[in-house]
Parts: structure tokens; C-alpha cells; sequence
């Protein structure tokens, strides 16, 4: 880019002047700039370098439209020979190393043999197949291991085997003299797919003469019982241990305050969880009666004590353990009414009475025909009614724990 300026002639002095008026009239001046003929060096040299930003800035903005712009090498150039940036993720001073994955075998180079330097298929190890043998890596499978059944043993017939059993309640506790239930079968079935039975002995300890051969045994204690398979290879001498892991309970109740009731009424049934049922309750022995020695196998059991046949019931968790005898009394809030229809107070109480026990709520307890029947009711309110022929009676009464009473309905029309 160039400048170029124009300048007027200006008359010399010395000059003739055409005309007269053009004598004092002074120069006229076409240069924009009034002070000096020539552009300032530095003028010039800023609006060089103005054109020279303009025409940068175009091309840069350009480039940033076609091509983006790279963050890696801004980032590099801006961080040269600044200091490291400080580091806010703590990374672990030691990394596990990641399991490898599990190597997938063709089907069909499984059954080529491995050559000199190659690994072969399913080993644990890199070793050659040229070398020792290596351990593989498969199992059997569910199918294959249902299926494995152990090889029959090796009967030497001939002579007598002479096998002794006994029973221990725990692996620590003495062996039982009384109360053990054996029983020993034949362990190949008859034509019905039962099991001969050869002997069915009570007591302690017993002493059997066999031939050679397997047998199954069951020895039971109570309700603790267990099964083995027993194999007489030869004649000789043999003998077997069978550890019931059993424990007993002695059950009992009483009304609150220590209250005795009657006994002739009272039973317990006893429950045990049955797993294979969704962990239901099942019942395993029922109308046990007090101080009565229940034996059963180590675990827990649910007691259900009645008293009586109407609704007086508790129910509660026991523990058996191996080897112990364990006593447990039950609490019942309840207690016996004697009920009698009569004219008068104190008076003989009228047969062939129907009777219905409600509570509060209208709900029927219980029902019964008699005299004076008795019921053992849990403690609370109650109303007795009394039919006798066509007439129906009743009276509203209380029960409360321990206090056996008579409840007196009057024959009389409300």
C-alpha cells in the first residue's frame, strides 16, 4: 500500500504576478496532515502491523471452522516449562492382577496329540504331553456322579460273623444299657422290594451271630433314631457304634403363681420343622402327658400345651441337646368353671342342659350338654347360655388364672 500526496506551486517573489488579487492570497494545502510534510516512521509501522493482526485473525478463524482446533497440543505448548500439575487421584500402590480368562478348547484339536513345545488341552500346567502326566482341570459331572455307585463289596461266605452293637447319646457319653429298639435287615430286597427283617431286639447292647454279608441296621431311642450299612466281609469278629446325637425333655405346667393344674387334662403336642415342606411345622408326637420323658434327636422343637379342650393354650420353643435330659414348665392363664343350671341359689343343678360359651365378641368357645359340665377356660370374660327345652338362659362371668369355681345360671326369665 503507498501514499501519495500532491503539492500547489507557490509563487517566488521574484516572480511577476498576473493578477493582482491573487497577491496576499495565501496557499491552499491538499495534504490532510498540517504539521509535517512526511508520515511519522511510527504511524506507519502500527498500521502495518494492525493490517497484518487483521489478516492473521482471518485465516485463524478459517482454520477453527474447517479444522478443530487440537487440545494436546495447546495443552503442550501452554505447559512448557511450567511446573508438574498436582496430582488429585490417589491411585492404589498396588494393582491385582486380573485372572486370566479360561482357555476355550476346539473339540477337534482336542483329540490330536500335542507336538514337541506345545501345551496339552485341558492341563493345569504348560507342560509338555511328552512329559509326566499333568492333572486336568474337568470334573465329572451331577450326571456322571449320581451314577458312580461304590463297587460291591468282596463276601468271603463261609463260617459265622459275630457283630456287637451299642448306642451312645453323644460322642463323649457312656453307652446305653436299656431302652435301645434294634432292628436288622437283609440288605438285598424280596419280591415285594422290602427289606427281610432278621432280628428286632430291645435293650442296651446286643451281641449278634451273621453270615457274611451286608446288612442294614436301625437303632432307635425314643424318637432319635439312625440307620447304617453294615458289611460283614468274612467270618470273624466285628463291632458297631451308632451315635444317636439324642437328648430328652420332661414336660410340665402350671397356672400363674405356681398354681398346680389338673393333670388329667393337660397334654402336650411336639412339633418339628419339616424342610423339605417349605419349613413348616410338623407334628412328631402328640398328647404327651406331664412328667412324661420324651426322647428325641439334637435340636428344635415347638411345644404346644392344652389345658383342657377349649381354648386355653400356650405354645413355646425348646432346645434338645445331645446327651442332656432338660425339664420345662409351661405357664397357662387359665383355669376350670363348672357350669350348672339351676332354680335357685345353691339349688340341684337341672339335666339335659345345652350349653354355649361365648366371648365378648359373640365368638363360640366352646359347647357342651349336661348337668354340670367343666371346662378349663383361659382367663377373661365370657357368657354362658343355657338351654333347657324351649327356655334359653344366660349370665355374663369372669375367669381369672388359677381359681377353679362353679358359675351358677338362675332357671329363671330375664
Amino acid at each position: 500500500m503507498s501514499l501519495t500526496y500532491a503539492r500547489q506551486p507557490v509563487a517566488r517573489r521574484d516572480q511577476p504576478v498576473a493578477n493582482e488579487k491573487h497577491k496576499e492570497q495565501p496557499v491552499t494545502r491538499r495534504d490532510p496532515f498540517t504539521q509535517s510534510s512526511h508520515l511519522p516512521f511510527a504511524i506507519v509501522c502500527l498500521i502495518v502491523l494492525m493490517i497484518a493482526a487483521m489478516l492473521t485473525s482471518g485465516s485463524a478463524l478459517a482454520q477453527s471452522e474447517n479444522t478443530p482446533m487440537s487440545l494436546g497440543d495447546v495443552l503442550q505448548k501452554s505447559t512448557q516449562g511450567a511446573p508438574a500439575p498436582r496430582v488429585y487421584l490417589k491411585l492404589p500402590q498396588t494393582v491385582p492382577i486380573p485372572r486370566n480368562n479360561p482357555v476355550r478348547t476346539n473339540p477337534a484339536a482336542a483329540t490330536q496329540p500335542a507336538g514337541p513345545g506345545q501345551i496339552a488341552p485341558n492341563t493345569t500346567t504348560g507342560q509338555s504331553s511328552q512329559g509326566e502326566p499333568a492333572r486336568t482341570t474337568e470334573s465329572p459331572t451331577v450326571e456322571q456322579a449320581e451314577t458312580q455307585e461304590p463297587a460291591p463289596p468282596k463276601i468271603q461266605p463261609g463260617g459265622i460273623a459275630k457283630l456287637k452293637l451299642e448306642a451312645l447319646l453323644s460322642s463323649d457319653g457312656q453307652v446305653l444299657q436299656r431302652g435301645v429298639n434294634w432292628r436288622v435287615f437283609e440288605e438285598k430286597r424280596d419280591k415285594n422290594s422290602r427289606l427281610p427283617l432278621l432280628h428286632n431286639v430291645d435293650g442296651g447292647s446286643i451281641d449278634l451271630e451273621l453270615d457274611p454279608g451286608s446288612y442294614v441296621v436301625y437303632a432307635g431311642y425314643g424318637y432319635a433314631n439312625l440307620t447304617k450299612r453294615i458289611v460283614l466281609e468274612k467270618a470273624g469278629n466285628y463291632s458297631e457304634s451308632f451315635n444317636l446325637q439324642a437328648g430328652a425333655v420332661r414336660l410340665n405346667a402350671v397356672a400363674t403363681g405356681d398354681v398346680p393344674l389338673d393333670a388329667s387334662i393337660l397334654t402336650f403336642d411336639i412339633y418339628n420343622r419339616d424342610t423339605t415342606d417349605g419349613d413348616t411345622q410338623k407334628l412328631l408326637v402328640q398328647n404327651v402327658k406331664p412328667e412324661h420323658v420324651v426322647k428325641l434327636t439334637e435340636g428344635t422343637y415347638h411345644v404346644v400345651s392344652s389345658y383342657g379342650a377349649s381354648n386355653a393354650k400356650v405354645r413355646g420353643d425348646i432346645e434338645i441337646l445331645s446327651g442332656k435330659l432338660i425339664n420345662v414348665t409351661m405357664i397357662h392363664s387359665a383355669a376350670k368353671v363348672t357350669l350348672r343350671l339351676v332354680s335357685e341359689p345353691g339349688g340341684e343343678a337341672l339335666a339335659n342342659t345345652v350349653w354355649t360359651v361365648l366371648t365378648p365378641g359373640g365368638d363360640v368357645v366352646k359347647r357342651a350338654i349336661g348337668a354340670f359340665p367343666t371346662l378349663a377356660l383361659t382367663a377373661g370374660d365370657y357368657t354362658a347360655i343355657a338351654k333347657q327345652n324351649d327356655e334359653v338362659y344366660n349370665r355374663d362371668f369372669s375367669v381369672d388364672s388359677g381359681l377353679d369355681r362353679d358359675i351358677e345360671v338362675l332357671a329363671k326369665v330375664q
